[in-house]
């Protein structure tokens, strides 16, 4: 296989010498759709620290998130506290959990896994074994059949590395969930188990760090108004340093959200994280997905840094401030 790779990479660049225009996609690596993976904005840490959070969620993964008592719970209640269920007597403990000064937004995480890929993943039958996969694993596991698909796994992959990671870290994550989406005609398990919901409790781990609020639709990243006022006056409280905003999709609800909250808060110290941000399938073409994918499986983050700067997509109406994570 080195072999191949190495005579692989000699013909591209051979053709790229002669001007012969190219398009390969690249050789994917699978991985186990239950691998966390060290998500982006971690790189301050110490080895042995990083080695003992990924520990601590393959354990809890592996018994808690296993276990069908908890399984069957994770369908009938949302574990995240609503910031707007949040007194204003209680904000000053949510500074310990900042990273570093700064707080974490994910606007409609999972997006394109619940709302947007019509092809529900069902369970092969309805034993115990089969329940201990969500969606979003079974979307892991599918053989890619071409680039673009690849990316959309990845995006899907970063997102629920990051949150659980960021929520076992104990670090500050406000997730935008969009309201009453149960009843959106959109969501693909509605009228069904609450996919959606098991998702966002396994990805969260019961952290007190986690909090939501609601945009006005699936469609839109618009606050309701009185989550807008609240998460204002919240983020006010804490004395954030900096908001780090990312989720989906780029140019759609992601932009409507950096809109809203650039707007009401000012853009200084609010900034889009392009290694964090999705990008919806309708926008996202092979020789872009090629770009944006490493041999690895995941994504470049400097290619998905410059297709934003370069609004590549063309689907944003405005280039917001952007900073990556390290």
């Amino acid at each position: 296989m080195r072999k191949f790779i190495t005579i692989f990479a000699m013909v591209s660049m051979v053709l790229t010498m002669i001007g012969c225009a190219t398009t390969m996609a690249p050789q994917i690596a699978r991985m186990d759709q239950s691998m966390i993976m060290t998500p982006s904005g971690t790189s301050d840490l110490a080895p042995e620290e990083v080695d003992s959070i990924l520990k601590t969620i393959e354990d809890r993964n592996r018994t808690v998130e296993d276990d069908p008592e908890w399984i069957k719970s994770s369908y009938e209640n949302l574990m995240i506290r609503r910031l707007i269920n949040v007194s204003s007597g209680e904000y000053p403990k949510y500074r310990q959990y900042l990273d570093g000064g700064a707080v974490y937004i994910m606007v409609h995480p999972a997006f394109f896994t619940f709302f947007h890929y019509t092809k529900k993943k069902q369970r092969t039958d309805s034993t115990e074994e089969s329940y201990k996969l969500n969606i979003v694993e079974f979307l892991l596991r599918l053989n890619p059949s071409t680039p673009q698909f690849a990316v959309l796994q990845a995006q899907e992959r970063r997102m629920r590395d990051f949150l659980e990671f960021k929520s076992t870290q104990k670090k500050l994550v406000i997730i935008v969930i969009p309201k009453d989406y149960t009843n959106y005609s959109g969501y693909t398990y509605r009228n069904e188990l609450d996919e959606y919901k098991r998702f966002l409790n396994e990805s969260t781990n019961f952290s007190a760090s986690v909090l939501f609020v609601e945009s006005r639709s699936p469609n839109r990243g618009y606050l309701t108004d009185d989550d807008a006022v609240k998460l204002m006056e919240f983020l006010l409280s804490i004395k954030a340093k900096k908001v780090y905003v990312g989720g989906g999709y780029i140019g759609r609800c992601l932009e409507d959200f950096y809109n809203l909250i650039t707007q009401e808060y000012g853009k200084e110290d609010i900034f889009v994280v392009p290694e964090m941000s999705d990008i919806s399938p309708r926008e996202l073409n092979e020789s872009m997905a090629v770009r944006l994918l490493k041999s690895d499986s995941l994504i470049d983050h400097q290619v998905a840094t410059d297709l934003m700067l370069e609004d590549s997509y063309k689907v944003q109406e405005l280039i917001p401030q952007i900073e990556n994570l390290h």
